[in-house]
């Protein structure tokens, strides 16, 4: 986040960062301008897979998890996902963003990883 402000001064409200870190989350930040974008709802709005999954036509793997901080996926997205036979949606009730961790059971315990292979492999 204070690289970002780096990149771009007088654009992010680092203050509290520190003492209160809810006060410099994602969503927070993105009501301001940029890139093009009005503001947060327009650039979640067109920045949204969920508008186009219906038309994937190619094996595509997704994976998502309860926890994750950043990405929700809403009933009505979930069930587009389910519908489309070119998706192979896999839901876990942890792992966060990006820790899709297990018990080492004959390999590193990196879950998601060696999904993704076997998914590769059979498509």
């Amino acid at each position: 986040m204070r690289r970002k402000a780096q990149l771009f001064p007088g654009v992010f409200d680092l203050s509290g960062l520190n003492q209160d870190p809810q006060r410099a989350r994602i969503r927070r930040q993105d009501h301001r301008p940029l890139l093009g974008f009005t503001g947060a709802d327009d650039y979640y709005y067109r920045a949204a897979a969920a508008r186009v999954v219906e038309h994937i036509k190619l094996p595509t793997f997704i994976l998502y998890s309860l926890d994750d901080p950043f990405i929700r996926v809403l009933p009505e997205t979930r069930a587009k996902l389910l519908a489309n036979p070119n998706i192979t949606y896999i839901e876990s009730a942890h792992g966060g963003h990006c820790a899709f961790l297990a018990d080492p059971n004959g390999y590193d315990g990196r879950w998601a990883e060696k999904t993704i292979v076997e998914f590769l492999r059979n498509h």
